[in-house]
């Protein structure tokens, strides 16, 4: 493929593929592609306010040998630090704290929420049909609105690609996705399928010879776009309370993360192909 990116377009095929190894291996240990949270699995979630920080892998580790599973996570908001234990639902409250005490943890307070493990794969399972769902009339429209099946390959693709790399990167982070998360997964769609479109509008028309013109004009505009929407998503990942708008914030700076490789490297590349192939050059 020739044009500005030929040596750069292994990138995004690189991170795609590689995104595809950590889905495929979450699978095949835990029998899940991703980590689902309390709200999504079932189980009890156990928030513990703490006065100062304390190192999570020794109280995962210890809480595991005697309950056979926990996922302890560290949390630091504007009240102060925190711990977040999720063990079976079988499991005690009580007992989890007095283990903790005895690794000296200090408690200042908890609380606890348990979800069924039949309602919290019944929300999975709704929440991935109206993913799923969302993303096949997503990809309908496109091929409506283009007629082309290169440019619109292009946009479905470059928005699948990202989400799945951002659900490999929030399993390597240890960043559990909620049903909250799934609601971020969404907007993320739209967001990707925005910056294709301004992308593909922008040099689609053009010739070869004014294809680089006309691309960078386009991303400008992205990357004003993405500047913009990250930083105020960092600002609710560093400042919000709010649990479940720090995992929205969380996948959201991922995804926004990813779609520069994905739409403005491998997508333009594509375009820019298509747009050659069109004048014979």
């Amino acid at each position: 493929m020739s044009g500005h990116f030929p040596k750069l377009v292994l990138l995004p095929i690189l991170i795609f593929l590689l995104s595809l190894g950590i889905l495929l291996s979450n699978f095949i240990r835990t029998g899940d592609f991703i980590l689902r949270d309390i709200d999504l699995k079932g189980g009890t979630l156990i928030n513990i306010e703490t006065p100062t920080p304390f190192d999570t892998s020794k109280i995962e580790q210890s809480l595991a040998e005697k309950y056979g599973s926990a996922f302890v996570s560290s949390v630091q908001s504007v009240r102060g630090y925190g711990i977040e234990v999720q063990v079976d639902k079988d499991v005690s409250v009580n007992d989890v704290i007095n283990d903790l005490e005895n690794l000296d943890v200090v408690v200042n307070s908890f609380s606890s929420e348990s979800i069924g493990s039949f309602l919290g794969n019944l929300f999975f399972e709704q929440v991935v049909s109206i993913l799923s769902i969302g993303f096949i009339l997503m990809s309908i429209v496109i091929f409506i609105i283009y007629r082309n099946l290169i440019t619109s390959f292009g946009i479905v693709f470059a928005s699948l690609a990202n989400i799945l790399t951002a659900l490999a990167i929030t399993s390597l982070l240890g960043i559990k996705i909620s049903f909250a998360g799934f609601a971020a997964l969404l907007m993320l769609i739209a967001y990707t399928v925005d910056t294709n479109i301004v992308l593909t509008n922008q040099v689609l028309k053009t010739t070869p010879e004014n294809f680089w013109k006309q691309y960078r004009r386009a991303l400008s505009t992205g990357l004003t776009l993405i500047s913009t929407i990250t930083l105020t998503m960092l600002a609710v990942l560093f400042l919000s309370p709010s649990k479940l708008l720090v995992n929205v914030s969380q996948i959201l700076v991922i995804g926004f993360i990813f779609d520069l490789p994905y739409t403005w490297i491998l997508n333009s590349s594509l375009l820019e192909w298509w747009v050659r192939r069109r004048y014979h050059t």
